[in-house]
């Protein structure tokens, strides 16, 4: 039997202030209380609240575009609690938001969010405004307050692997990304592991002509490459339908090569090769999972300095790579940052 939410209307937001700081100190008694959460939706993936609350938080209330979809919507997440507007929503009595917005609706409400006192998780690696959200990401740590963003490449235990051992290759001389994900977020994801394994990116380019290379196979195009300050060349092939669990990424060095395809991680050195099966990731949008492990993890201890994972000042490195591609592919040849 389907639960009717109640429609939640604005209120003092006072009052959902001291609520919160309750909530803290009965912690302290109380160490298990669940994170109390809204989800913020446009309604394009149904199944959000249920991964939420699988990562251990209390998924309390749901915020659509329109009061009708709020209610409907809260109803199908099981959300005891939908809200006529934005307002009605940070005056409630929550301590945490999941923004699932295009932006820049997603900018606005994660600024309101954090001058509410509120932790804030962006499902999704996009931003309109990087000054907004470097704004907005500042304010967060000067409040004590967690900025997370979901990134699947964080949740994945082949590029942890990677990132631990990769010293052991020598200077590195090529990543080849082969069948990526194509679009923004797919770019998102490698251009944060390549940040990761790599350090940081120099130079874009993401025009045909001015490739290194053209190609990475006979019907695998190179769509983007990247240059990395310690000199090594990143090419990407990105393919409509193609997935970060089963692209074929290989990192060369002078000592050595790694290539890992999903879980499984092949080595090859001097000492010979090693074949690695890394552990299974939660099958259904592990990086919100692994996200949302953050928000609790600071919400119940209270430490906004436990964020493993990607945060906002990530994004905003991401967000400056993704935006000289745009001008690469526009203007032809190289970007350099």
């Amino acid at each position: 039997m389907t639960t009717v939410p109640e429609l939640v209307a604005s209120r003092d937001p006072a009052g959902a202030r001291e609520w919160r700081e309750r909530r803290r100190d009965a912690r302290h008694y109380q160490p298990d209380l669940p994170g109390a959460m809204v989800l913020v939706t446009d309604g394009s993936d149904r199944m959000t609240a249920s991964v939420l609350r699988d990562a251990g938080v209390d998924v309390v209330g749901l915020l659509a575009p329109e009061p009708l979809e709020s209610l409907a919507w809260a109803a199908e997440a099981e959300a005891p609690r939908a809200y006529a507007d934005l307002v009605a929503m940070l005056s409630d009595e929550v301590e945490a938001v999941c923004i699932e917005m295009a932006p820049p609706g997603s900018d606005v409400i994660a600024r309101r969010a954090v001058e509410a006192g509120l932790h804030v998780l962006l499902s999704r690696p996009a931003t309109a405004d990087p000054d907004a959200l470097r704004a907005i990401a500042d304010l967060a740590e000067e409040s004590d307050l967690a900025h997370v963003v979901a990134l699947d490449g964080r949740a994945w235990p082949a590029a942890w692997h990677v990132q631990a051992s990769i010293s052991s290759l020598g200077r590195i001389t090529q990543v080849t990304v082969l069948a990526a994900p194509a679009g923004p977020s797919g770019r998102a994801e490698i251009i944060d592991l390549v940040g990761r394994w790599c350090g940081e990116v120099i130079a874009v380019c993401a025009h045909p002509a001015a490739m290194p290379a053209a190609s990475l196979a006979a019907d695998a195009p190179v769509t983007l490459a990247l240059l990395s300050s310690n000199g090594a060349t990143v090419l990407v092939n990105e393919r409509p339908g193609g997935r970060l669990d089963t692209a074929t990424i290989t990192i060369c060095g002078t000592d050595g090569r790694i290539v890992v395809q999903g879980r499984r991680v092949l080595r090859q050195g001097w000492d010979g090769t090693r074949d690695l099966l890394m552990r299974d990731v939660p099958g259904v949008r592990p990086g919100l999972v692994e996200a949302t492990y953050d928000v609790v993890r600071v919400t119940e201890l209270n430490d906004s300095a436990l964020v493993r994972g990607a945060t906002f000042y990530d994004l905003l490195t991401i967000a400056r790579l993704l935006a000289s591609a745009d001008v690469s592919r526009a203007g032809g040849g190289w970007v350099e940052l």
